[in-house]
């Protein structure tokens, strides 16, 4: 009897694993299916501006998103964060707002994140070793500050610059990192997420041309210079002007606005 006793408690352990897998995923799905309270749904709308832009179809989406958003995901407080349900609501709601197309409620929602992790403020990453040449690196010791970051199945944001984002600054970083997360869906190619095919054609004339122009001047008046730096973040850095400065977005670049605006399906007001 005492030979087949540590695998009878492997086997029991293993077992007791499984049944708290399996609750935890019953309970997640229950909270994603539940509707938000009203004082969840005021401060959505009381806080986040492009709730005032969605149709009432729209916004019945935004909810049932957000839901599936907050619950869907692990939520990590980190730096000695202080992490609770206003926050966690707070940056669903914004997140979410790249994924109200007609249909996306269908679909999964940014299927290779896992989790969130919230840093208090801007947080420090270790520095990049590039590689020189062969049998050579070129080491830069000081480590880096950010306030976001998308990785393998995961996000870090800095709260205080999403209180920044929700306040008004023409920076996002929940916009910003979840638009790379949409490109990664798309592996064919930098910059351009999933997309209908009509649109298409379209994307990759306007985006380019866009891009270029952004590598040319020294100072755009809307778009962030950064997103100079690569189709990926050229994206991140125009769907952030999209949600925080929509009117000159329009007026400088009409034809990005017009574009960004069908494939959101959310159309931001520019009078």
């Amino acid at each position: 009897m005492t030979v087949w006793l540590p695998s009878l408690l492997a086997l029991l352990l293993a077992a007791g694993l499984l049944w708290q897998w399996r609750r935890t995923r019953q309970r997640r799905q229950v909270l994603q299916s539940e509707p938000l309270s009203e004082p969840e749904r005021t401060l959505l709308e009381t806080r986040i501006a492009a709730a005032a832009w969605m149709s009432p179809a729209q916004r019945a989406r935004w909810y049932q998103q957000v839901q599936r958003f907050r619950h869907g995901k692990r939520w990590l407080a980190c730096g000695g964060h202080v992490l609770d349900e206003e926050q966690r609501l707070l940056i669903a709601g914004l997140a979410c707002l790249l994924r109200l197309q007609d249909g996306a409620e269908q679909q999964p929602l940014f299927p290779e994140i896992r989790e969130l992790l919230i840093y208090p403020e801007a947080f420090l990453v270790p520095p990049l070793h590039e590689p020189l040449e062969e049998g050579l690196e070129l080491v830069d010791d000081a480590p880096d500050e950010r306030i976001g970051e998308q990785g393998p199945g995961q996000v870090v944001l800095s709260w205080a610059d999403v209180e920044a984002a929700l306040a008004g600054d023409p920076v996002n970083v929940v916009v910003h990192e979840f638009a790379h997360a949409l490109d990664e869906e798309n592996p064919a190619g930098e910059g351009a997420p999933p997309m209908p095919r009509a649109l298409a054609a379209e994307w990759a004339e306007v985006m380019g041309a866009e891009y270029a122009r952004l590598q040319r001047h020294r100072r755009p008046p809307v778009l962030d210079k950064y997103g100079a730096q690569s189709p990926g973040e050229f994206f991140g850095v125009v769907s952030e002007a999209y949600f925080q400065q929509p009117a000159a977005l329009h007026r400088h670049h009409p034809a990005l606005f017009s574009l960004l605006a069908r494939y959101y399906g959310l159309v931001a007001p520019v009078a």
